[in-house]
């Protein structure tokens, strides 16, 4: 199984071709992305920890950029 079979399985429950491509250009089915975008929010969140573990920035901006990161 190919790690394109992803493409078949959208023609298959009816994606259109502009959203199959969209697909192939970014690598991840749709259906992927909620899964994506929360593992990229935890890596920022544990950068932003270790910014302010390290004192790299102040309180004030880790708290700015936890409220941003979060909203």
């Amino acid at each position: 199984m190919s790690d394109w079979d992803f493409l078949h399985e959208m023609r298959d429950l009816g994606y259109s071709p502009d959203e199959i491509a969209d697909a192939a250009g970014s690598g991840a089915a749709p259906w992927e992305w909620a899964y994506i975008e929360k593992q990229e929010i935890k890596s920022e969140w544990e950068q932003l920890k270790n910014l302010r573990d390290t004192g790299q920035i102040s309180r004030e901006e880790f708290k700015k950029r936890k409220s941003q990161l979060f909203s």
